[in-house]
């Protein structure tokens, strides 16, 4: 660290680890990044946006202002498309952005446990990743009309299709 540099406060490295491990488990946002939607810099719009999520709560503190669902999910709503091109009709963003304000009032109280319980989950699914589940991934990106029943990505039982621009389960378990 930089002599110059603050120190970032637990209870906010946490919220942004928090929103990380909810943005990582957004199947909307996961299917952009891996298909490369957002060009050549899909990546680091995909770490940008944890950025933006974060400096709007950043924001709101400063202002006083209580914190609002519906306007984190049109700040979701609006990334998604101008950053990664995609047009959300699943009501995902809603899911997203409950999960992220229920992170964000239990960071600002110093409880943790969602967000340790989210990095744990996430380090399962990463392991569980590397052993077998790039090939299921591999097909949905091929056939992004195909139904995702059978494919790690979804756990919707609707046994509907999804386009490459939506998605039939909004969070990854």
């Amino acid at each position: 660290m930089a002599s110059g540099e603050a120190k970032i406060h637990p209870n906010k490295e946490a919220f942004i680890e928090g929103v990380d491990h909810i943005l990582a488990k957004w199947t909307a946002l996961e299917l952009a990044v891996q298909n490369g939607w957002g060009g050549r810099s899909t990546q680091k719009k995909r770490e940008n946006m944890v950025d933006e999520v974060v400096e709007y709560f950043d924001r709101l503190v400063q202002k006083r202002q209580a914190v609002e669902s519906t306007e984190l999910e049109e700040l979701l709503v609006d990334i998604m498309g101008e950053d990664f091109n995609v047009m959300l009709e699943d009501g995902s963003e809603k899911e997203v952005a409950d999960r992220i304000c229920q992170i964000f009032e239990e960071c600002k109280q110093g409880n943790f446990a969602t967000v340790d319980r989210l990095a744990d989950e996430r380090d399962a699914r990463e392991a569980k990743g590397a052993g077998g589940s790039a090939a299921s991934k591999s097909q949905a990106a091929q056939h992004p009309g195909a139904s995702n029943e059978d494919n790690d990505l979804s756990d919707s039982d609707d046994g509907g299709s999804s386009s490459g621009s939506e998605s039939d389960a909004p969070m990854q378990e």
